[in-house]
C-alpha cells in the first residue's frame, strides 16, 4: 500500500502534467476551436455510421450542446449527414475534405507545442521522460484496459480508411495522394474478401476500436499483410506483436509460403516489429508522390 509521502509524489506529478496538458491545450484555443470540438471532429474522423447519439455516448457530452457544435460544423462545412438507407430517423455524420483539413491542421498544432515544450531539454532528458511517460501510460492501461482482437464488421471499413489517413498525416505528413490510395485499396479489399483466404482483426480497447492488421491472397502460396496500424496509446504494449502472430499463424494454417508487405522508411518502430518476426527488406522505390522524402520498402517472408 502507498505511503503518505508515496501519495504525495503522485499526486505533484499530477500537478505538473496537468500544467502541460494546459500549455498544449492552449495552442489548440488558439486555433478557434474548444477542446470539446477538437474531440468531438477527432471521434466522426474515427467512427463509421457516427450519429450523434454515438458521439454523445463515446464523449459524455451534455445532448443540446452537441447539437450547437453539429450545426456550426455543418454551418462551416467542415461535416456532411446523409441519411441512413434502413431507418429514416438516422442521419450520419462524416467529415468533409475541409473537415479532414482542419484535423490536420489541430493535430499539427498540437505536435508542433509538445515539440517546443520538449525541446526545452537535452536529447538525453528528452528520451529519459519520454520512456517515463511511456511506461507510466502503459503499466496503468494494462491494469485497467479490457482488450479484444475480434474479426472486422462492415461498420470497421471507414475506421480502417479515416485512422490509416489521419495517422499517417499526423505522424509522416503524407499528401492527399496517399488518402487517395487508402481509398482504393481498402475498398478494393473488401469487395474481394474472401473469408476462406483473407482476414481483417480489428483490435479493440474497451469495447472501441484500437488498431488493426489484414492478410490478403495473391495467389495460392503468397499472401500481403496489409493495414497494420495501432492507436498511439496502444503502442509499445506488445499488442503489435500479437496482432502480427495472428496474422502469420492464419498464413499458415492456409498454407502460404511467402507473406510480403509494403511500407516506408520512416515507419521505425512498425519495421522493428517486421524484423523481430522474421521479415526482411527486399526492394525499395520513391514514393515522392506522397510526400518528400518518402521511400516505400518491400518487405518478406518465408514460412
Amino acid at each position: 500500500m502507498f505511503s503518505a509521502d508515496q501519495i504525495a509524489d503522485i499526486q505533484g506529478f499530477n500537478k505538473v502534467y496537468q500544467n502541460l496538458m494546459k500549455q498544449i491545450d492552449s495552442a489548440i484555443l488558439k486555433t478557434g476551436y474548444t477542446l470539446t470540438e477538437k474531440d468531438v471532429l477527432l471521434e466522426i474522423s474515427k467512427t463509421e455510421r457516427c450519429t450523434a447519439n454515438i458521439l454523445i455516448q463515446q464523449l459524455s457530452i451534455d445532448r443540446s450542446y452537441m447539437s450547437r457544435m453539429i450545426a456550426k460544423f455543418e454551418k462551416h462545412g467542415l461535416i456532411e449527414k446523409t441519411q441512413s438507407q434502413t431507418d429514416n430517423r438516422i442521419r450520419y455524420i462524416r467529415l468533409t475534405q475541409l473537415g479532414q483539413k482542419e484535423i490536420n491542421r489541430l493535430s499539427d498544432v498540437q505536435s508542433n507545442h509538445i515539440g517546443n515544450v520538449f525541446n526545452k531539454l537535452s536529447e538525453e532528458d528528452q528520451q529519459t521522460v519520454w520512456q517515463a511517460m511511456v511506461l507510466i501510460r502503459n503499466k496503468l492501461s494494462d491494469a485497467n484496459d479490457v482488450i479484444t482482437i475480434r474479426p472486422f464488421t462492415q461498420s470497421d471499413i471507414e475506421y480502417v480508411i479515416s485512422r490509416h489517413k489521419t495517422l499517417y498525416y499526423a505522424e509522416r505528413h503524407l499528401s492527399g495522394t496517399f488518402s487517395g490510395y487508402v481509398d482504393e485499396i481498402v475498398y478494393r479489399f473488401v469487395e474481394n474478401f474472401n473469408p476462406e483466404s483473407d482476414i481483417l482483426k480489428i483490435l479493440e480497447c474497451n469495447g472501441v476500436p484500437a488498431g488493426s492488421i489484414a492478410i490478403a491472397k495473391v495467389n495460392s502460396e503468397t499472401a500481403q499483410l496489409r493495414f497494420f496500424m495501432l492507436e498511439p496509446e496502444m503502442r509499445q504494449r506488445g499488442y503489435g506483436n500479437r496482432l502480427m502472430d495472428m496474422a502469420l499463424d492464419f498464413c499458415r494454417e492456409k498454407g502460404y509460403k511467402k507473406v510480403f508487405l509494403l511500407t516506408i522508411t520512416a515507419q521505425v518502430v512498425a519495421r522493428h516489429v517486421y524484423e523481430t518476426h522474421g521479415f526482411y527488406k527486399v526492394s525499395s522505390n520513391d514514393k515522392s508522390e506522397w510526400g518528400d522524402g518518402v521511400v516505400e520498402e518491400r518487405w518478406e517472408i518465408m514460412l
